[in-house]
């Protein structure tokens, strides 16, 4: 979380979500941080470009659910002597990384799950953020999880989130937001989807199922690279979306009781 995230004044909340499997925070892809560097595999660019277009930034570490007790000091050594080291080869670099597979041993308070997780630091975090504008970056699996989210916190996260871009989504609306007209009006006119394609960067992407929402190519066909090859494209999106920004009410409808229907018919 970048200092002073949920008290300073900057507009605007961006929040990174990746996919699910070895993926700690920071990263979006192991492999392409191996094979192509930080600036491909990470979301240390992502960060970078938020903080210059002064956006504060929370990093979910939605895969970290389990605690191993009895690896738990071997870890911390091992992950100091790696950061201390003063130049990692490229087989030890993956040595490492292979190493951040999830302990499986008890299960973390609040974030057994990646859908957990989100839950909790949105309830405890992010709802708290004053007259901040929220925008989403989600991975993969990520998608899912979001989607998730905004069925479980349907009216906190329609009032606060204001675009979401989602890259090579897991996520599928049917199943997950069913056939609720409101989420669907939301998702609609908020969300915006980045898909591995050989199109070039924000071409229209062709799709098997009807999308709900705009779908456009990431510019590359490795579902890997697709966060890095995407990037800019999103800020322009959230930057697009924030100037044009209009507030849609949502109106709660309200649950017929059994004395309310009595009082209708006696009336």
């Amino acid at each position: 979380m970048s200092e002073g995230a949920l008290t300073n004044h900057h507009s605007v909340v961006l929040v990174l979500l990746q996919d699910q499997g070895v993926f700690r925070a920071g990263q979006w892809s192991q492999q392409a941080i191996i094979h192509h560097g930080l600036h491909h595999g990470s979301q240390i660019p992502c960060i970078q470009m938020a903080l210059q277009a002064h956006y504060d930034v929370i990093v979910l570490n939605p895969n970290d659910n389990f605690v191993d007790l009895k690896m738990e000091k071997e870890w911390k050594s091992l992950l100091k002597q790696s950061i201390e080291s003063p130049s990692l080869k490229m087989a030890q670099a993956e040595s490492f990384l292979s190493f951040q597979h999830p302990l499986q041993g008890l299960p973390k308070r609040c974030s057994h799950t990646p859908e957990e997780h989100v839950a909790y630091v949105w309830d405890h975090f992010i709802s708290r953020t004053e007259g901040k504008n929220v925008a989403f970056i989600v991975h993969g699996y990520g998608g899912l999880v979001f989607m998730d989210l905004l069925v479980r916190r349907k009216w906190e996260v329609m009032s606060k989130v204001y675009a979401v871009a989602l890259i090579d989504s897991d996520h599928h609306v049917g199943h997950q937001l069913g056939s609720d007209g409101q989420l669907l009006a939301w998702i609609k006119h908020h969300c915006r989807e980045w898909v591995t394609s050989p199109k070039p960067l924000d071409k229209l992407a062709a799709t098997v199922l009807k999308k709900e929402f705009p779908v456009v190519s990431a510019g590359t066909e490795k579902h890997s690279l697709a966060p890095s090859s995407s990037l800019q494209s999103i800020f322009k999106y959230f930057k697009k979306a924030l100037k044009a920004k209009t507030t849609i009410t949502f109106s709660q409808v309200p649950i017929e009781t059994r004395s309310s229907t009595k009082r209708k018919q006696s009336a």
